[in-house]
């Protein structure tokens, strides 16, 4: 299991303005496919306390991550499952590591057979190195659309918000915070409905 404190800053993108930046920093840089099956109950138990659980499938291994809100960013708890993922299938607890299952059952009362696949989203991703930080440039598509996003993950909340905005400023962009992926998907999923 690795568990780290995440802390980044993001913003979307027009397609245009990812263009901008994918020639500017991630020129001699080629996206790797990363697809994110995304679990949750029917009433969306995890959702409704911030948190996300997924399952992403990335050259043939599967990481399951439950993200919760921490002080500062999210806490998120990685384990390697033998899980392989499909839209619609349950997720029972014995098959979650005893890590998360244990947060699932005590912080947020997920009985057992109420977890469910509920979709994917799969993204184009590119990282590279700016200012000593990770940049990540992001294309995701998922149920008919497709969204563009950047991706800063740094190693100090106020020296990296700094970073971000002075890149963001070289764009001609002003900082907006958007929902993360899990949110957009399932606001896209209940517009759907």
């Amino acid at each position: 299991m690795a568990t780290n404190n995440e802390i980044e800053f993001k913003q979307i993108l027009s397609e245009s303005t990812y263009n901008n930046i994918k020639d500017q920093y991630f020129k001699d840089k080629s996206p790797f496919k990363q697809i994110n099956y995304y679990i949750d109950t029917a009433d969306f138990k995890l959702k409704d306390h911030y948190s996300a659980l997924r399952i992403r499938v990335k050259e043939n291994t599967y990481e399951m991550t439950l993200k919760v809100p921490a002080e500062v960013g999210l806490t998120e708890y990685n384990f390697n499952v033998p899980l392989e993922p499909e839209i619609d299938k349950m997720v029972y607890h014995n098959q979650l590591p005893v890590e998360i299952r244990q947060i699932l059952v005590d912080d947020f009362d997920v009985q057992d057979g109420t977890l469910v696949i509920l979709g994917a989203l799969t993204t184009y991703r590119m990282e590279t190195s700016y200012q000593n930080e990770l940049l990540v440039l992001d294309k995701s598509e998922y149920l008919g659309t497709e969204d563009y996003e950047l991706e800063f993950e740094v190693h100090d909340y106020e020296e990296g918000l700094q970073k971000f905005y002075d890149l963001l400023k070289s764009f001609q962009m002003t900082h907006e915070k958007p929902l993360n992926k899990v949110q957009r998907f399932f606001n896209r999923k209940a517009n759907l409905a």
